[in-house]
């Protein structure tokens, strides 16, 4: 027996024939054409190559020494029904063919077998055999695909549907039938106006004729769904059979209803930040006015007696000014255009105090309650604005209790580990002096609440509010770096909870923006950076803090410069994309003039960029664009002092 290389690689035969020298014969012609060959000089030794070799193609002698080839045919055969057999024969029997044809034989060869005859024969049988591979993945490809357009049909969220030439519907997805609350045979064989009334028909008709002539359409179709009416973004497009003949369309119709709503409230966002703006501006212009009608009023007062005639109109100008301060002021908090004075404060001192401004403003059928820790951290505040904060929440607490009710204004020193940040992803753990306001008023419904923060939105009546206590409150607790958190239910009261980062031993608050000392040096860098504001900028940023800066608007001229100065250039800051040559090339030529090269990357881009260099050697840092001055300059630091 001989073989060729891998079965998997090689066209494989199983040649069964007694004649050694026949065999030995063939052995050479096939071996020549990259033919892979069993041999076997019996039906024992054929049945067990079948069984363990499995060859694509068989020769078969009908005369054999233990056996009838006829009858060894049928057995191999059975063995390995994928295998094509041929048979060969030095006696020209008619019978003998006809019967191995009937039992499947492919072809019928006399010998002596010509080697050209033989070849030929084999070509036919293994382009048989690539045409029934290439069949059976055609039809598995065929599988597949309509295996994946049921799964999509079945389990696609928009709705699919499927009509014929007469627009009545031939098939719907189950999304469809769920959406009208139908089952998917309800649709079968009925059209629009016989499932949904005249109007939808109206509106789907006319698109349905246009693509049954050849067009795909996209269209918007309002429906009511369970009495509500609903949006759906229509994609129509034709159906063809083999011969190219419309039979029906298919449609895809997505729910826009929700996204829509989106778009709308998007809007109403957009709108309020022109609004605040827009109040800010006005803001400033107004408090101008302000000043001066104030002003005048009280220089007109300083020469008037309490019970000199025009006191009082002039007062009650100088007391109409300052109202209209406060509510400019509210403005100026909302649209974040007034600065805030931090200075450490005792938040238990702040609600002490205001206590004393709120038993006069609050009504005495409403009692205010206390509960203040002792040693309370300190925070970081304005005192001004968190007076207000605690003056705004009692007096929407008040409003919302006319009969009378009770006010809790707690305090604490709280530490938020992870628990308490999975479920409030925006909030950093750490230490925090935590002020909870609450009262026992009528509550707020989920839609009321999902509104409370935004600026202008108020429930009250015409005359009793502006709208902005709630948003300034919003806005001052997160410029001190702060969370705050409303919990509210009809009937049963509303609590808002703040967190504001607490300062620890040392005078120091826990904000992102705790301040950091901006260290420089008095190395030479070589700026990159094809924007030449970016040049300009980080020259002069740089130079401040004492560095000596060189720059090159690309790669090629970094190159230059590097090479005429790397004795003297300590850290090559690098932009990633720039024209002439980009980074990641600059970054590679600078390895091979020196490998021990420090390079900060400061791109805009990922730090998940490929390593460059012949040995892989990377960048010494990476820093993204914008970047702050003090982590600009921290990392610089990092990398020209790290060895």
């Amino acid at each position: 027996m001989m073989t060729h290389e891998s079965d998997a690689m090689q066209r494989t035969i199983l040649l069964v024939d007694d004649d050694t020298s026949f065999t030995d014969n063939l052995e050479d012609i096939l071996n020549e054409e990259g033919y892979s060959l069993y041999s076997a000089s019996s039906c024992a030794e054929a049945r067990d190559i079948m069984l363990s070799r499995k060859p694509q193609a068989a020769l078969l002698d009908l005369k054999l020494p233990d056996g009838s080839g006829t009858q060894l045919l049928a057995e191999l055969r059975r063995l390995n029904p994928e295998c094509i057999f041929s048979i060969m024969t030095a006696y020209a029997d008619l019978d003998s063919a006809l019967a191995a044809l009937d039992q499947g034989a492919f072809q019928y060869l006399q010998k002596p077998v010509r080697p050209g005859e033989l070849l030929a024969l084999l070509d036919r049988v293994f382009q048989n055999i690539e045409l029934r591979e290439e069949k059976r993945k055609t039809e598995r490809m065929l599988r597949e695909s309509e295996e994946r357009f049921r799964m999509v049909f079945e389990t696609a969220h928009d709705s699919i549907f499927i009509k014929n030439r007469e627009s009545r519907y031939t098939q719907v997805n189950p999304s469809m039938a769920r959406l009208f609350s139908m089952e998917p045979s309800d649709f079968i064989g009925r059209t629009d106006g016989e499932l949904f009334g005249s109007d939808i028909s109206a509106q789907t008709s006319a698109a349905d004729r246009e693509v049954l002539q050849g067009r795909s359409i996209e269209e918007e179709n309002t429906i009511p769904i369970k009495g509500l009416p609903r949006t759906f973004h229509v994609i129509k497009v034709p159906m063809h059979d083999h011969s190219g003949t419309i039979t029906g369309l298919i449609g895809i119709a997505r729910d826009m209803t929700e996204r829509k709503h989106l778009e709308a409230q998007l809007f109403q966002v957009q709108k309020m930040e022109a609004v605040g703006t827009l109040a800010g501006g006005i803001a400033h212009d107004f408090n101008n006015l302000l000043q001066a009608v104030m002003g005048c009023a009280e220089l007109l007062l300083l020469g008037k007696k309490p019970n000199e005639p025009g006191y009082r109109e002039l007062q009650d100008i100088v007391n109409a000014s300052q109202r209209g301060a406060e509510l400019t002021k509210q403005l100026l908090t909302f649209s974040r255009k007034i600065e805030s004075r931090k200075e450490p404060i005792d938040l238990n001192e702040t609600v002490t105090n205001a206590r004393r401004l709120l038993v006069r403003t609050i009504p005495k059928m409403i009692d205010i309650e206390l509960d203040l820790e002792a040693n309370l951290r300190k925070i970081l505040a304005d005192p001004v604005q968190m007076e207000q904060v605690l003056m705004n929440l009692t007096v929407n607490a008040r409003d919302a209790m006319p009969d009378g009710g009770k006010i809790r204004i707690e305090t604490r020193n709280v530490s938020l580990g992870r628990e308490f940040c999975q479920k409030h992803l925006e909030v950093r753990p750490g230490e925090y002096v935590f002020l909870r306001v609450s009262d026992t008023g009528h509550g707020m419904d989920p839609v009321t609440l999902q509104h409370i923060f935004e600026p202008f939105f108020t429930t009250k009546g015409i005359g009793k509010g502006t709208g902005l206590g709630l948003a300034t409150v919003y806005g001052i607790v997160k410029s001190q770096e702060g969370y705050i958190f409303c919990e509210s239910r009809l009937g049963a009261g509303t609590a808002f909870s703040i967190y504001i980062p607490a300062i620890l031993s040392g005078a120091s608050a826990i904000t992102p923006s705790e301040q950091e000392t901006l260290e420089g040096g008095r190395e030479t860098i070589l700026l990159v950076d094809d924007d030449e504001f970016m040049r300009n900028f980080g020259e002069a940023m740089l130079t401040r803090f004492g560095y000596r800066i060189l720059v090159a608007e690309n790669g090629e001229e970094a190159l230059k410069i590097y090479g005429d100065c790397k004795d003297e250039i300590d850290l090559v800051v690098l932009d990633l994309i720039m024209p002439c040559m980009g980074g990641v090339k600059c970054l590679e030529s600078l390895l091979r003039i020196n490998p021990e090269v420090k390079v900060l990357i400061a791109s805009g881009y990922s730090p998940e960029w490929p390593a460059a260099g012949a040995g892989g050697n990377p960048a010494r840092g990476f820093i993204s664009k914008p970047y702050e001055l003090r982590r600009m300059l921290k990392q610089i630091r990092q990398v020209l002092d790290r060895s």
